[in-house]
């Protein structure tokens, strides 16, 4: 499972790199390492002599400066995206694990200096290799109920340009690991702290430099928008978990619609209202013991 995870991560890599390389609008590929360090937020009796203890991880990015040639990216201010591989130390493996998660990162900028730069990022993933609540081996995690969860982590960061092709920069980040309920127990972990990052930057395509040898930001005056209007329809399913069961219950199906009707007035936003439908089999649990339970139980509108 965990060689058919990196290798479908390393897929999703190289054809980002592939695709960044063919668009010319995404000229600037920069490459970015990470040391994070902190401690995790205990909530857990069971844990807390084991979360007491600080933690250490380290993530590799890949990334593209936009340009401003995407309208969108000049009302967002010239923000960077791309994909990253991430990997945690913390204390207890047989008890948590050694997570590794693989990644998409955003980030944006708040305000820009002459070498500084202040900014926020968040990204959002899926993370592998815990040690998942077991009622015979590994009772004591009551955080985490399965080897596979999701990743997200935000922060705000500081970067100072130390060269031409060299970003040395400092965060404040949270990170937060959980499953959606897919399996028992789901308090998620948390961590909290900070890192450390350098970023290298690699000569820009198609000569679209600036006079410091980076990519060139290009503010231009745009256009209005012609406003619409859109209906946008979603559907999505998947498992639900209870406590009735501590990590050893049935996962049920759960399933959701949802219909927007939504005003575009600019290039980055929309307003709109909408209807949610849920459809939610465990709430089966509270029935036990009843027949023929009314299909509308299970069925919420919002």
């Amino acid at each position: 499972m965990h060689k058919k995870i990196t290798l479908f991560f390393l897929l999703i890599l190289f054809s980002f790199h592939i695709d960044a390389q063919e668009n010319k609008k995404r000229v600037h590929h920069f490459m970015e390492l990470k040391t994070h360090f902190g401690q995790p937020i205990i909530y857990s009796d069971s844990l807390s002599s084991t979360l007491n203890k600080s933690f250490f991880a380290a993530d590799l990015r890949w990334g593209v400066q936009t340009n401003g040639e995407r309208k969108q990216d000049q009302f967002l201010a010239f923000p960077t995206y791309g994909v990253g591989i991430y990997h945690a130390y913390l204390n207890s493996p047989d008890t948590l694990g050694r997570p590794w998660a693989a990644y998409f990162f955003y980030t944006g900028p708040i305000v820009r200096f002459s070498r500084f730069t202040l900014g926020y990022e968040a990204a959002l993933g899926v993370a592998w290799n815990f040690s998942p609540f077991d009622p015979i081996t590994n009772n004591k995690n009551d955080l985490i109920g399965s080897e596979i969860n999701a990743y997200f982590n935000g922060g705000l960061f500081l970067k100072y340009r130390l060269s031409n092709r060299l970003d040395l920069g400092a965060a404040v980040d949270f990170t937060h690991f959980s499953n959606g309920a897919m399996q028992t127990p789901n308090k998620g972990m948390n961590l909290r702290g900070g890192n450390l990052n350098l970023t290298y930057h690699f000569t820009p395509k198609h000569n679209a430099v600036s006079e410091d040898g980076r990519a060139e930001l290009i503010s231009r005056d745009l256009e209005k928008i012609s406003k619409y209007n859109e209906i946008a329809l979603y559907y999505a399913f998947g498992g639900k978990a209870t406590t009735m069961e501590y990590g050893t219950g049935p996962i049920y199906f759960a399933s959701t619609f949802v219909v927007d009707f939504n005003r575009r007035y600019s290039w980055i936003g929309k307003y709109g209202a909408g209807l949610d439908g849920f459809f939610d089999s465990s709430i089966s649990e509270d029935y036990l013991g009843q027949q023929n339970t009314p299909l509308s139980k299970y069925m919420f509108l919002g």
